[in-house]
């Protein structure tokens, strides 16, 4: 079920919301788009900040943080960030992705640690990678709750690779905000 969910989304709207997320990250504020309308800030914890939209007349509340330490061999690459999203009405509560900032390598899974706890991040489409399976994204989410740092790992189509570390403070509380806008 995880597999088509996230295969539908990708073909129907992956591309559109993150390069409306990039938007947001850039203008740093409230921005419109064709398909999802005014954003609103939700909250600002710690490292990682909440935000709200319509789609398809349907809330949509994420998350989302930058690393707070890049690594790598690579020379080039764009904007990476940790993300989590919660849709009303949705089959599937609620889902993590990762971005790099460069196209990963196909069929290379991220190597994603929580406090150094692993989890597989095998879904991959260009810059985006999602957990295998919805239950997966239950348990790491718990995992970012309680965690202190996390740590995202992906190589690139050119073969170079990128260790990025996040903070998960203010995770926990901007975590209840979206929950509690988009239950």
């Amino acid at each position: 079920m995880r597999q088509r969910f996230v295969t539908h989304f990708r073909i129907s709207s992956v591309h559109t919301k993150f390069a409306f997320f990039a938007l947001i990250l850039m203008a740093g504020g409230l921005v419109m788009a064709s398909d999802a309308g005014a954003q609103t800030e939700l909250t600002n914890s710690g490292a990682w900040k909440a935000y709200t939209y319509k789609e398809g007349g349907k809330l949509t509340c994420y998350m989302y943080s930058q690393p707070t330490k890049k690594e790598g061999n690579y020379t080039k690459r764009g904007d990476p960030h940790a993300m989590v999203t919660r849709r009303r009405g949705s089959k599937v509560v609620e889902e993590v992705s990762i971005t790099s900032g460069y196209p990963y390598k196909d069929k290379t899974p991220l190597k994603v640690q929580i406090d150094g706890r692993g989890f597989k991040f095998g879904i991959v489409q260009d810059e985006h990678a999602w957990a295998d399976d919805a239950s997966e994204d239950k348990a790491i989410v718990k995992a970012m709750i309680r965690g202190n740092k996390l740590t995202v790992r992906g190589t690139s189509r050119k073969g170079t690779y990128s260790l990025d570390s996040y903070s998960l403070k203010g995770f926990s509380k901007t975590h209840k905000a979206i929950v509690k806008a988009c239950p």
